[in-house]
């Protein structure tokens, strides 16, 4: 199934075996693609040499400093990615923890680990927002 024919499935179909497969293959994919890129940036970040010169110093490490950051977003990816896949596990994927109401294809498409509709995200932000200033 492709994202046009997702989109395009009627409002009583939501989160229907169809939409559900098609984003456990997606969340998959993901999964892999993030295993792939740790792999990738830590060979990266292996091969790196220390150059002699001081101005190739700063330039390597800025790199290698890059490199760490992707890595620990992307580990950080991997637990939201499984936690998503057990909510299709438990038929709660697509479906607001906070307020039960539909999440919303397109948002899903955009966020599919979010667990949360716009509403109830923004309600989130502003709280973390607020418990930062105090």
């Amino acid at each position: 199934m492709t994202k046009e024919q997702l989109l395009a499935m009627s409002a009583d179909d939501y989160m229907n075996a169809d939409q559900l497969e098609f984003f456990t293959q997606l969340l998959q994919a993901m999964k892999v693609d993030t295993h792939e890129r740790i792999e990738q940036s830590r060979i990266t970040i292996e091969s790196l040499d220390t150059p002699s010169d001081p101005a190739d110093v700063a330039s390597v490490e800025e790199e290698r400093h890059w490199l760490v950051n992707g890595i620990e977003r992307d580990q950080r990816l991997l637990p939201q990615l499984e936690m998503a896949l057990g909510r299709i596990g438990d038929d709660s994927f697509g479906w607001c923890e906070d307020s039960g109401e539909a999440i919303g294809l397109q948002r899903l498409l955009i966020s599919p680990t979010t667990k949360y509709c716009i509403e109830a995200q923004e309600r989130h932000e502003q709280i973390g927002r607020h418990q930062r200033q105090i």
